[in-house]
């Protein structure tokens, strides 16, 4: 199916619903920057599910109504969604960002969340990180994205990504020159105030966390964290950087049919 646009709440929201009709529904979810289309490398994992994905507000063809958000609000986002498309449960897997707005959905509604699977993605932030999203977002309310072009794409990719122009950077790339001033700051501020920390260990659906050690927006600590309050083990890609699974596409791809074959 092509892209659709829906209203859900007081904006609407660019998505797209594919694969077999009455197969069980994965939501998969973009990272700070992106769009449904950050997927597209990754479908392979999800063969025989029905596939939602979704523009979040602020990002791709999606309404970007004045800011700021918050995660609860991107969350509901979500939620709404389902409702519209009337789909009780999916499985959530999110990135990054899309990763913080599956953690809140699944605390907030953990009835609608049959699994839950967060990559590259965090459950709080100390201070000085929350001081570098509002810095930027600053910035870019100056200045526009192109200041931050290359410090960010440094963060999400490694030299060799960079150097080898891989799918996975052009992409970024090209949605990162996309993204409006007001957007950016919008969305900056949803994500420092992230803190499910405490949330994540009531959860008891299936769960899994994939992270990277070198991670320069997630330190390692922090995805143990997570991983300690999910009660998993971290699965590990790398050498990478934030955005590993654009890096390692066929070792993400795995570890996901690995996760989901319980559900087949």
């Amino acid at each position: 199916m092509s892209e659709r646009r829906i209203r859900v709440g007081e904006i609407e929201l660019n998505y797209r619903l594919t694969g077999p009709e009455g197969a069980p529904v994965v939501s998969l979810n973009h990272c700070f920057s992106g769009d449904h289309r950050y997927w597209d490398h990754h479908l392979a994992a999800f063969e025989g599910f029905r596939i939602l994905r979704h523009d979040a507000r602020g990002h791709g063809k999606s309404d970007k109504p004045a800011g700021p958000y918050t995660l609860a609000m991107m969350a509901d986002d979500l939620r709404g969604l389902l409702d519209q498309l009337a789909i009780e449960r999916v499985h959530l897997c999110g990135v990054s960002m899309g990763g913080m707005i599956s953690q809140t959905l699944a605390i907030a509604a953990p009835e609608r969340v049959a699994s839950l699977a967060l990559v590259n993605t965090t459950c709080q932030y100390d201070a000085e990180q929350i001081k570098g999203w509002r810095d930027r977002a600053a910035l870019v309310q100056r200045e526009g994205v192109a200041p931050l072009h290359e410090l960010l794409m440094t963060r999400w990719f490694t030299g060799d990504a960079a150097t080898q122009r891989t799918p996975g950077y052009r992409y970024m790339e090209d949605c990162l020159h996309r993204f409006e001033p007001e957007a950016f700051a919008a969305v900056s501020a949803a994500i420092s105030d992230l803190n499910t920390t405490t949330g994540l260990a009531a959860l008891d659906m299936p769960r899994m966390v994939i992270a990277t050690k070198d991670d320069p927006g997630v330190p390692t600590a922090m995805s143990e964290l997570m991983a300690r309050q999910l009660n998993v083990a971290p699965q590990w890609i790398g050498p990478a950087q934030h955005l590993a699974s654009l890096e390692y596409p066929e070792i993400f791809n795995g570890l996901m049919r690995d996760f989901l074959s319980q559900f087949a």
